[in-house]
């Protein structure tokens, strides 16, 4: 059984509605466990954290397996981060982690995993990002966990200014996506890379990467909005004021096309704005 096959996290109302159906037609006492955790995780996201501890507690109250405990305490641990008690939710994804290890359940472990190295510092994301990929080699085929790792840590060590190691990780994510045949994160990659080339001033490299994914994705392939919002970046970088306002225009209109909007993403359109103002 697999939860998050359930879960559409860009719409946590149909979501709630099959992990409701997915309970009501459960007659094994483990199998409602598992999907009240899922509930619980709902609750979480919706702030009804009450309401969330109350159905882990159903969960426990059923006497669960050793894999599906840890998953009520990584729950309880997502609870309390949700709900702001970091140092009571960083003490449980490590308990939740070493449960889920100890019951053979990498999944559940890889995801108290990831929780970790979201919270964590660069340096001790990696240590976690080296413990992951140690569980998905006993586990090939959970190897797609990777991806939010080597994603996140990118993030947190371009954060950090550590560029040329953030570089790295997105790399290692866009191998990891083409290895599994998910084409759509690899290129989400390849943008991500791209940008780490421009901030370390590899323009040339990072032009020939973009015009590769503008060649690949096609004119209404996903990902091309992110493409022209990079093209337009670069351009801008490298003084080329007209052909950024174009690429930003581009980007703009296909982020609207997919239904993105300034509302939801305000820095996002607030930026693809000031790259799209006349020159001169």
């Amino acid at each position: 059984m697999d939860p998050l096959s359930l879960w559409d996290f860009d719409d946590l109302l149909a979501s709630k509605a099959r992990l409701e159906a997915a309970l009501a037609a459960a007659t094994a006492p483990q199998d409602q466990a598992i999907w009240l955790t899922q509930l619980a995780r709902m609750a979480g996201l919706e702030g009804d954290f009450t309401q969330g501890e109350l159905l882990l507690d159903q969960a426990e109250a059923i006497g669960p397996t050793a894999a599906t405990a840890a998953r009520i305490t990584l729950e309880r641990a997502r609870l309390a981060r949700e709900e702001g008690r970091s140092a009571m939710a960083a003490t449980g994804f490590h308990q939740a982690a070493g449960q889920a290890r100890a019951a053979g359940a990498t999944d559940v472990a890889l995801d108290a995993l990831h929780m970790q190295a979201i919270a964590a510092p660069p340096a001790v994301a990696r240590a976690i990002v080296d413990q992951a990929e140690r569980l998905t080699r006993e586990a090939p085929s959970q190897r797609h966990w990777l991806g939010p790792f080597y994603n996140n840590l990118g993030w947190a060590l371009f954060e950090a200014g550590e560029i040329a190691e953030a570089l790295e990780m997105f790399n290692r994510d866009k191998a990891l996506r083409r290895s599994l045949g998910a084409e759509n994160e690899r290129r989400v990659a390849g943008v991500n890379a791209a940008k780490m080339l421009r901030y370390l001033g590899r323009n040339a490299e990072a032009l020939d990467q973009l015009q590769r994914l503008v060649v690949e994705i096609g004119p209404q392939g996903f990902g091309l909005g992110l493409v022209f919002e990079e093209r337009a970046e670069l351009a801008f970088a490298t003084g080329k004021p007209e052909e950024a306002r174009h690429y930003a225009d581009e980007a703009r209109r296909l982020f609207e096309a997919r239904g993105m909007s300034a509302d939801q993403q305000p820095s996002r359109f607030a930026r693809l704005s000031h790259l799209a103002e006349p020159t001169g």
